[in-house]
């Protein structure tokens, strides 16, 4: 199909993609590579002692995608709230 990367899911997300990125470890793709798809860190924790990010490491994944928040909404509202908890 011509198609360069597969994004398989979020493997620190739910035990579903775990599984998925620990079973695609022994396959061989012909034309295609594939992504481990995560987030940043979580606030006030190390890099090192995040779960989600040990998790994309232990995908094996040659790619990994990780996204921040962006969105204005997110910075006023969302990680604003988490900080007020702190």
């Amino acid at each position: 199909m011509g198609v360069h990367y597969i994004e398989g899911g979020w493997p620190g997300s739910n035990p579903k993609d775990k599984e998925f990125f620990e079973t695609m470890k022994s396959q061989k793709l012909k034309n295609s590579k594939l992504a481990a798809f995560g987030s940043t860190r979580r606030a006030n924790i190390k890099p090192q002692d995040d779960a989600n990010l040990r998790e994309l490491i232990s995908s094996q994944t040659l790619t990994v995608t990780i996204f921040g928040k962006s969105w204005d909404l997110h910075v006023t509202d969302v990680i604003k709230r988490r900080w007020m908890r702190i």
